[in-house]
């Protein structure tokens, strides 16, 4: 018991990180709300276009951290660790041009004039649309009214933390079954942090092929197939009674969003002494729903657009191959290990755990 509390420790370490990665990007999903000043046809495309990056960083650092080694535990061997993955944001993906995503003639950016804007993790530019409404008075015929709004701002991800990198973290219990087959599992319970809950379950299975192949069975080295399925589930209350140009007032808006991850990969791994060395090759899919509900009033715009009720569903999907390789040492039941996957969103990961038998 005394090696597990080390680690336990650092789980709510782990779980404190995690609530601070979505509280951050809770704090931006708030102004998302602006862009359904654009109307329904363009409203998605701006929050797609937006939030990508951060979809696709999560997504990618979810596929990581399963394995540190290719041996599967012998019969009801343990091990608990928990894995950072920085997963590295290209430059390219700061801004998005917003002539290039299909937005229709009543939508455009005004400012700035090179159809740039910042992404999620882009810098803290300023941005300013404008909207067309076909605006009916209570008395007297319709016309057009040019709505302007703000944009939000990037989160300028390498000047607040000194890298354009996410840190996804995760925290894994393993398990040894029959037939040299570890389950492997993640779990978060629901957590709450302000306005934002998130919660987790992955399951994953690595078993020993090496076994199964003729003439293989004795060689020094370890060959094993991993398959592992994890879930995001999260949802952020956009409430608000302070409206400014890039947030509206709301009752019940509310953002939700779920990320189902898949990964196969084929691992080998030699172990020397303490030392043991680890690649693994295989294929990564990642699928998001991303859902924006409820009713918006903005009382800044002229004339003011009350009781917009706009439902925007987007879904994301992001696949491709992933090539790894890392190292783990350990020492008696306590290990530490590093790798670097790469990826359409390179990531490097780091571990730490216990692992007996």
């Amino acid at each position: 018991m005394k090696n597990i509390r080390p680690i336990c420790l650092i789980s709510f370490m782990v779980l404190n990180l995690t609530l601070v990665s979505f509280s951050l990007k809770a704090q931006s999903q708030s102004d998302l709300s602006a862009f359904l000043q654009a109307q329904q046809q363009d409203a998605g495309k701006l929050i797609a276009a937006y939030t990508t990056p951060a979809i696709k960083a999560v997504s990618y650092g979810m596929t990581n951290g399963w394995y540190h080694t290719g041996k599967a535990h012998s019969k009801l061997g343990v091990d608990l660790g928990v894995t950072f993955s920085a997963v590295m944001v290209p430059t390219s993906d700061n801004y998005f041009n917003t002539n290039a995503i299909g937005l229709s003639p009543t939508t455009k950016l005004v400012s700035p004039s090179t159809g740039l804007a910042p992404s999620i993790f882009g810098p803290k530019d300023a941005t300013t649309y404008s909207s067309t409404y076909t605006y009916t008075p209570p008395s007297g015929p319709s016309y057009p009214v040019v709505v302007n709004f703000n944009g939000p701002e990037g989160l300028d991800l390498k000047k607040s933390i000194g890298v354009s990198a996410v840190p996804v973290p995760m925290i894994q219990l393993g398990i040894g079954l029959v037939m040299n087959t570890d389950l492997k599992v993640r779990y978060l319970p629901e957590q709450k942090v302000g306005g934002t809950k998130v919660s987790m379950l992955g399951f994953g299975l690595l078993h020993d092929i090496k076994q199964h192949i003729p003439g293989i069975k004795l060689t020094p080295f370890d060959l094993s197939v991993l398959v592992a399925y994890n879930s995001v589930n999260g949802s952020t209350n956009l409430a608000n009674s302070n409206p400014t140009p890039s947030r509206p007032t709301s009752t019940d808006g509310k953002v939700t969003y779920k990320l189902n991850s898949w990964v196969a990969q084929v691992i080998v791994s030699k172990k020397f002494s303490v030392v043991t060395l680890y690649a693994g090759l295989g294929y990564g899919s990642v699928s998001t729903k991303f859902n924006e509900t409820g009713h918006y009033s903005f009382t800044t715009a002229t004339p003011p657009v009350n009781n917009l009720s706009i439902p925007v569903n987007i879904n994301f999907d992001n696949k491709g191959v992933k090539a790894t390789a890392g190292v783990r040492l350990k020492f008696g039941p306590i290990y530490l290990n590093g790798d670097y996957t790469l990826q359409k969103y390179n990531a490097l990961t780091i571990g730490l755990g216990v692992s007996v038998r």
